[in-house]
C-alpha cells in the first residue's frame, strides 16, 4: 500500500470514468469539513446523557445508549437536526470551488453515486453543475417500504444520475442506519432480501469499478459495509476497485504498518487497491488529471485529423439511445423500451459487433449534438413524443416540452452525415421529421401516425433482434413491423425511408 495512486491505477480510473464504468462510494471523510464526524457527535451525546462506558467517541454505541434511555427515534432526529443546521451554513457558492470533492465528482460523466452519509452534498453539487439528480435510499425496514419509490422505468444517466443513500438520508429520519440495532437489522435485511438494492445499484456494484472515498479503518460501519458489498464484488465482472482511505489520527508508524497489512489482506480478495490520502488532496489531483486526460485525447484526435473527438474508432457499430418525456406530456414507458433493446442486444448472436451506449434520458436540445460528438454513433434511436406538425418533443431546463422542427433537426444531422447511417424516430407523427432527416442520412425510420407504447416497444424489440442476428437495416425494419403485427394492428405505422425515398415493403414482398 502506498500514499497515492500509482500511474497504472490512475490510467485505469480515468478510462473507467470516461466509459461511465466508475461508481463513487462516499464515506464520512468526504464531508468532514462541513459536517461533524461521528466521533464529535458521540462525545457530545456521551456528555449530555452521562454515557458510562469508555468508548464515548463511538457514535454507533453511544446512539444505541441514547435510544435505550429515550426512544429509537431520538438519536436519529438529533442527527438530522444537526445536519440541517450545518447545511444552512453551506452557501450554494460552496460548490463553485473547482477542487471541492463533490463538485469534482459532479463534473464527471457518471450515472450513479452511492453514499453512506446522511447529508445531500452530492445532490446539491450535481444540481449546481446543471444536472438533474434522483435521490433514493435503501428500504431496509418495513416502515420505509411503504413509501413511494422511484419509477422502475428510470434509468440513471450522467445528465440525470442516481444518488443512492445506503444508510439513509437526513430528510427521512427513520431511514438512518445509526444505532447498533440498526446495523444488525440492516445487515439481516440485506442478507435476506437482495431486492432491497435497486437493479441500477446492483448493476453498479457488479459491473463498474467502485471508488471508495472518505472511509477509515476506524469507522464503526466499516465491517458491516464490506460484509454486504463482499458478495457483490465477488460476483462482479472482475474489475479492479480503488479505495482512498483516510489516514488514522494519533497512531504510531508501527500501528499504521499493521493497519496496512490488515487492509491489504482484507481487501486483496475483493481486488480493491487501497491508498492513504486526504479527500481534499485526492479531489485536486483527480480534477487536474481528468482535465489533462480529456485534453490529451482531444489533441491527439485533432492532430490525426480524425472525424471524432473523444471516442476511439472501433469496428463495432455504436447505438445511441435518446429519450425525452416532458413533464407536461403524457407518460411514456421509455425505460422499458431501453431495457428491451439492451436485453435483445445482450442475447444477440452478433452482440460483440455492437456497442449500446449509455442511454441519454430527459434530453434537451443541446444534449443531442454533445451526445453525437461524444459517442460517434452509427445508429441513433429517439424515443418520445411527436406532434402532428412533425416536431419532436425534447425537454427544456425545467422539464417541460421543447419542440424541435423537422428542418432544425435535419440541419443537425447534416453535420453528422459522415458517421450516422440510420436514425429511428420512435415517436408519433415522426415521418415528417424522418423525411427531412433522410436528405442527409441513408436510412431513417419514422411513424406516419400516432403509435402506442406497446407498438413502439414491439417495433424496437423486433428491429434490434434482427439487427443483432445479422439482418440488414431493411430486414430489421421488416421484422420490427412483424413483431407489432403479432400483437396489435399497428404494423403499418412505421415507415422506412432509404436514400430519400419511402420503401414500399408490401410491394417488395409481393414481388418476392
Amino acid at each position: 500500500m502506498s500514499n497515492k495512486l500509482n500511474e497504472k491505477d490512475w490510467d485505469l480510473l480515468l478510462r473507467r470514468i470516461k466509459d461511465g464504468k466508475c461508481t463513487p462510494f462516499l464515506g464520512a471523510g468526504a464531508c468532514s469539513q462541513k459536517i461533524p464526524v461521528g466521533s464529535q457527535i458521540a462525545s457530545e451525546w456521551a456528555k449530555d446523557y452521562d454515557y458510562p462506558m469508555k468508548d464515548s467517541d463511538d457514535l454507533t454505541r453511544v446512539a444505541q445508549f441514547v435510544a435505550v434511555i429515550t426512544d429509537v427515534m431520538t438519536p436519529k432526529e438529533m442527527v438530522c437536526k444537526k445536519i440541517k443546521e450545518k447545511l444552512k451554513e453551506v452557501a450554494p457558492s460552496y460548490f463553485d470551488n473547482p477542487d471541492e470533492l463533490h463538485r469534482v465528482l459532479a463534473d464527471l460523466p457518471l450515472p450513479v453515486y452511492i453514499t453512506t452519509n446522511y447529508d445531500d452534498f452530492m445532490v446539491q453539487a450535481l444540481k449546481n453543475r446543471g444536472k438533474t439528480p434522483i435521490q433514493e435510499y435503501c428500504r431496509w425496514n418495513k416502515n420505509l417500504r411503504k413509501s413511494k419509490q422511484t419509477s422502475s422505468d428510470y434509468v440513471p444517466t450522467p445528465e440525470k444520475p442516481l444518488v443512492f443513500h445506503l444508510h439513509g438520508c437526513y430528510k427521512k429520519p427513520e431511514s438512518l442506519v445509526l444505532t447498533e440495532d440498526d446495523y444488525l437489522d440492516f445487515f439481516a435485511a440485506n442478507s435476506m432480501e437482495k431486492s432491497l438494492l435497486p437493479p441500477s445499484i446492483q448493476e453498479a456494484l457488479t459491473g463498474t469499478s467502485l471508488l471508495f472515498l472518505g472511509y477509515s479503518i476506524t469507522d464503526g460501519d466499516f465491517r458491516v459495509l464490506f460484509r454486504i458489498l463482499g458478495e457483490y464484488l465477488e460476483i462482479s465482472s472482475r474489475r479492479t476497485h480503488l479505495s482512498v482511505q483516510l489516514v488514522p489520527g494519533d497512531v504510531s508508524e508501527a500501528q499504521i504498518e499493521k493497519a496496512q497489512e490488515y487492509l491489504d489482506h482484507y481487501f486483496g480478495k475483493l481486488d480493491i487497491h487501497v491508498y492513504w490520502q486526504d479527500c481534499c488532496e485526492f479531489a485536486k489531483e483527480l480534477r487536474t488529471r481528468w482535465e489533462d486526460f480529456n485534453s490529451g485525447i482531444i489533441r491527439k484526435d485533432t492532430e490525426n485529423r480524425r472525424p471524432f473527438s473523444i471516442k476511439e474508432k472501433t469496428d463495432k457499430v455504436s447505438i445511441l439511445f435518446l429519450a425525452a418525456d416532458p413533464t407536461d406530456a403524457s407518460r411514456l414507458r421509455l425505460g422499458e423500451e431501453f431495457r428491451e433493446i439492451q436485453e435483445k442486444m445482450k442475447l444477440a448472436r452478433l452482440r460483440d459487433q455492437f456497442t449500446l451506449e449509455l442511454p441519454q434520458l430527459a434530453v434537451r436540445p443541446s444534449d443531442i449534438s454533445q451526445a453525437l460528438l461524444d459517442t460517434h454513433p452509427q445508429i441513433v434511436h429517439f424515443s418520445g413524443h411527436g406532434t402532428p406538425t412533425g416536431a419532436l418533443c425534447f425537454e427544456n431546463r425545467v422539464g417541460g416540452t421543447h419542440p424541435i422542427t423537422p428542418d432544425a433537426l435535419a440541419a443537425l444531422f447534416k453535420q453528422f452525415s459522415g458517421q450516422v447511417n440510420c436514425v429511428i424516430l420512435n415517436a408519433c407523427y415522426s415521418e415528417i421529421q424522418a423525411k427531412a432527416i433522410a436528405k442527409h442520412i441513408k436510412y431513417v425510420i419514422g411513424m406516419n401516425q400516432e403509435i402506442g407504447d406497446k407498438a413502439a416497444i414491439d417495433f424496437a424489440i423486433g428491429f434490434y433482434q434482427a439487427l443483432g442476428g445479422g439482418l440488414s437495416i431493411e430486414g430489421a425494419y421488416e421484422l420490427g413491423r412483424v413483431q407489432i403485427q403479432m400483437n396489435i394492428p399497428e404494423h403499418l405505422t412505421p415507415t422506412l425511408i432509404k436514400e430519400g425515398s419511402v420503401v414500399n415493403v408490401a410491394a417488395q414482398q409481393n414481388e418476392d
